[in-house]
């Protein structure tokens, strides 16, 4: 009698994994299948809701709190199923040392190594889409007494997939990899345009978001409300695969 149990005990946990595993595979297809078909509302969502995942993460031991800082900050510039932009803001790493406030790292220093972890996960970390470009624009504020805060460009990089593969993202140093990018730094005065040669511009996903609501048939709802398309899904291993 209490082996029957067992087993029917086991047969009904199998069942239920099974079902559980099944239901992830599913809505996994569902997003892969609705965004590589140019669904932007499927994309946003799953783009802010990867954003929050990863602000909600605890940092790794040994991360820089300027760095976790900067990552958090991160704000999507535009995107669709083979190019995503995305900016950060770095500011200086200032930590109390002896009982005195020390400037550790400057912004430029976060700056980078903050965009390279950036295109890591933009890369590896989001789930149901690869991405085949990437680019990281890390923005600095300068404040005065008086006067609203200005934005500075410290840097833009861009990468491919296939240049990402490559990178040391272990042991390389943060100079080395965005060396082998394209990778435009702030050197003096002289601050790099992030929308120059972008991979995507803020208005051309606008633009083709206004594009599918003319097309769309009336009475159609549109990208991102319910009924247009989207479905639940859990995160998705594929990524880690690439690497």
């Amino acid at each position: 009698m209490g082996l029957g149990l067992a087993m029917a005990a086991c047969l009904a946990i199998f069942v239920i994994v099974g079902f559980m595993v099944f239901q992830a595979r599913f809505a996994a297809k569902h997003w892969r299948r609705v965004i590589a078909n140019g669904d932007r509302g499927a994309l946003d969502q799953l783009l802010d809701d990867t954003f929050e995942a990863w602000r909600r993460e605890r940092p790794k031991r040994g991360t820089p709190p300027a760095d976790w800082r900067a990552l958090h900050t991160a704000a999507l510039v535009a995107a669709d199923h083979e190019r995503i932009r995305v900016s950060l803001l770095a500011e200086p790493d200032v930590q109390v040392v002896a009982g005195e406030r020390i400037e550790v790292s400057s912004a430029q220093v976060v700056a980078r190594r903050a965009a390279v972890r950036m295109v890591e996960r933009l890369m590896y970390e989001v789930p149901h889409v690869s991405f085949a470009q990437a680019q990281v624009d890390v923005l600095t504020e300068y404040r005065s007494p008086g006067a609203p805060a200005l934005s500075r460009c410290l840097l833009t990089t861009r990468v491919t997939r296939d240049q990402a593969a490559y990178a040391d993202w272990e042991e390389g140093e943060a100079d080395t990899i965005l060396g082998e990018w394209e990778t435009q730094q702030a050197h003096g005065d002289q601050w790099p345009d992030p929308d120059r040669d972008a991979i995507i511009h803020a208005w051309t996903a606008e633009a083709l978001r206004a594009a599918e609501d003319a097309i769309r048939p009336a009475g159609a709802p549109a990208a991102g409300e319910p009924g247009g398309g989207h479905g639940d899904g859990s995160k998705d291993e594929q990524a880690q695969e690439d690497r």
